[in-house]
């Protein structure tokens, strides 16, 4: 920021009440705005037309406000003003430092050393180095990629649980794993504990197992010295080193494969490894999470994975429920999503009407919410009300989108082979290849039927028994249901060892 003015914006219920903050910062080379805060849209609104290089907020009833910034603008450092009484500050303070919590009264002398302190810091940086929850999130990841909005809010009972135990680990140095299904915001709870430890002010390194090949992911983890194989022309440190004193958040760990599970392990018990091509080992000290939509245990039966690798990451368990179980929180992340993704795309904030949040209370949201997140994109791009309710009335969580189909043209499978035969149309006419086809589909179908009796509609174990994959058996049965004949899930969905979707 050297050679530019350096541009503070100082929001608080009364902004007269700050002058003596505002003469501080002035005091100390900066341009300061004062802006009443009525409102976290105003709030949000000034920042996206003037970006300042740093917020001085009043957190007597901006908490609110805070996070919204945060989320939207996860650049901009952030430094909290409060009163010393009658203010809870708990809840927001603890990501901060001490230096960036301002607590008035401040005697002038102190208050002028914090401000140039923070203006000097800033200037010299050019980025943010003051710890507010998103942004010291997009300093220190070193992906490359945005951090998840600030989702693990709202009063439903299972999340306050989950934000109890989190407390209560994330100063620790122990392995947790945490599950759910797709979407439901595991890497918001890894960052969550990242920003309660002791190392949050250290890297958040994250490695998505199931994105990056297995013969490349020991050398993504682990890092390689020159001439270890071809092209390997210099040394280069792994997603360990980088991580050294941070924290390694290990996504879909489920589809590391068995090999690497051993040299996984091997690292989480003694804390060393080598990269490869190495003549010595390295040492780092890493804290690491994982996380998972797989059950474990049964890849653990079925062979692939490491059975002492399980018992050596599940620690502490976090389990995040899905949306569907979790309804009452629907109304608050589609409020905060309206918000952020409005200030992104620079349209007017318009939340939604009664009638389209009671569809969405209604709905199931399979693919939780991700699924919610992209909704909301598209209703701020679009801004067509209509669409989004005849989206929420026609796609249901095991139901197939509706395919637009030509006469006579089969539809394809929703695994990508090709389409069952209609039982319902004769063989006259047709070729022997199709007759085939049509006869083996059928003897699938009752196979298919006879074995979800047997296991009581558990797809699971039917998927074992007749040994094919879950995903495959899902398909088949989708198949199926658009022919006509029911496969009554509610039944499934009562097993209890069943997931739903």
């Amino acid at each position: 920021m050297t050679g530019k003015q350096f541009q503070v914006l100082v929001a608080a219920h009364d902004a007269a009440h700050l002058a003596s903050v505002s003469h501080a910062l002035m005091h100390a080379g900066a341009a300061v705005t004062a802006l009443p805060v009525c409102s976290v849209e105003r709030l949000l609104r000034q920042i996206a037309d003037q970006p300042p290089s740093l917020l001085v907020l009043e957190l007597h009833s901006t908490a609110e406000a805070y996070e919204h910034v945060a989320a939207v603008r996860p650049a901009i450092p952030v430094i909290l003003v409060a009163r010393q009484s009658g203010t809870d500050l708990d809840a927001v303070v603890a990501r901060f430092r001490p230096e960036d919590v301002w607590l008035l009264p401040m005697s002038e002398e102190l208050l002028e050393k914090r401000a140039a302190e923070a203006v000097a810091r800033i200037r010299t940086t050019g980025e943010d180095e003051l710890p507010t929850s998103a942004a010291r999130m997009k300093t220190a990841t070193l992906d490359g990629t945005n951090p998840p909005p600030p989702l693990m809010t709202g009063g439903n009972p299972r999340m306050a649980e989950i934000r109890n135990i989190i407390e209560r680990v994330a100063g620790t140095n122990v392995t947790v794993l945490i599950r759910g299904e797709s979407g439901v915001g595991k890497e918001v709870a890894a960052r969550l504990v990242f920003e309660k430890s002791r190392r949050r002010n250290k890297p958040f390194v994250k490695v998505n197992c199931a994105a990056i090949p297995h013969d490349l992911l020991e050398s993504e983890l682990f890092g390689y010295e020159a001439g270890a194989f071809t092209g390997a022309i210099r040394n280069k440190p792994g997603k360990f080193e980088l991580a050294d004193g941070g924290t390694l958040f290990l996504d879909e760990i489920a589809e590391m494969h068995p090999a690497l599970q051993a040299k996984l392990l091997h690292v989480l018990q003694d804390g060393s490894f080598s990269r490869l091509g190495a003549k010595r080992d390295v040492s780092a000290d890493v804290r690491v999470l994982c996380a998972t939509n797989k059950n474990l245990e049964e890849r653990v039966r079925e062979g692939l994975f490491r059975e002492d690798l399980l018992y050596r990451i599940n620690v502490v368990t976090i389990a995040l429920p899905a949306l569907r179980e979790r309804r009452d929180e629907i109304p608050i992340l589609t409020d905060h999503l309206l918000r952020k993704y409005s200030v992104q795309f620079g349209r007017a904030f318009e939340p939604l009407s009664a009638q389209a949040m009671e569809r969405m209370l209604d709905y199931d949201w399979p693919g939780n919410i991700r699924e919610l997140e992209n909704l909301c994109k598209r209703f701020v791009l679009v801004g067509n009300e209509t669409q989004i309710l005849r989206e929420l009335t026609t796609r249901r969580p095991e139901t197939p989108l509706p395919v637009a189909i030509a006469p006579g043209v089969a539809a394809p499978a929703l695994d990508g082979t090709a389409p069952p035969p209609s039982p319902t149309t004769s063989n006259r006419g047709l070729s022997l290849l199709e007759v085939g086809r049509r006869a083996a589909w059928e003897a699938e179908r009752r196979a298919i039927l006879s074995m979800l009796e047997e296991t009581r509609w558990n797809r699971r174990e039917a998927s074992r028994r007749l040994q094919v994959s879950y995903k495959a058996l899902l398909n088949k049965i989708k198949q199926i249901q658009m022919e006509g004949e029911s496969v009554p899930e509610e039944k499934a969905a009562m097993n209890g060892k069943i997931n739903p979707k």
